[in-house]
């Protein structure tokens, strides 16, 4: 499979090719390998790149990100996590993504070396919302994806790794 569709700066990733809202934007300066000590450096980081990459600037979407009850985790058996949170000044879905150099611990108990952060628009339909949810949990769950994503080399071997098993 190509990987070239991440030459813009940002790009829309369709995981339905009959559901054209089950997709999200992805730009390269999303996709990043970070030396975090917590879970609240990823949540400054998905704060930052939100600003960055997405035009997110206001201080509640900061704040929002801060308060745990707005932030869903869901944690996989192998070490990765999806992080997805609602945002009212947010327009579109988007994906952003951290390699950790070591491993982090969160909710007391729990460690990931690989964050994906589902950031959508408050009012995204619940139904195509839970949808995308359900689809990247089940690529990410899948048994060799971790040791995947370890290896791959850029953005766009991240994203192409996502999109395989959906075609």
């Amino acid at each position: 499979m190509k990987t070239s569709f991440l030459r813009k700066k940002i790009n829309k990733i369709k995981l339905s090719k009959s559901n054209s809202n089950l997709s999200f934007f992805a730009s390269k300066e999303s996709f990043l390998d970070k030396n975090f000590s917590s879970i609240k450096d990823v949540f400054l980081e998905i704060y930052n790149v939100g600003k960055k990459e997405y035009g997110l600037k206001s201080e509640e979407f900061y704040l929002s990100l801060k308060k745990k009850e707005s932030n869903e985790l869901i944690s996989l058996d192998n070490g990765i996590l999806l992080i997805h949170s609602l945002f009212k000044e947010l327009k579109k879905n988007c994906l952003m993504f951290f390699r950790l150099q070591k491993p982090i611990a969160f909710n007391g108990k729990n460690t990931t070396d690989i964050v994906f952060a589902l950031i959508t628009p408050n009012d995204i339909e619940i139904s195509n919302k839970l949808q995308i949810l359900a689809k990247l949990t089940r690529i990410l769950k899948s048994p060799d994806i971790r040791n995947e994503i370890r290896g791959a080399k850029k953005a766009e071997d991240v994203l192409a790794i996502l999109l395989l098993p959906s075609i």
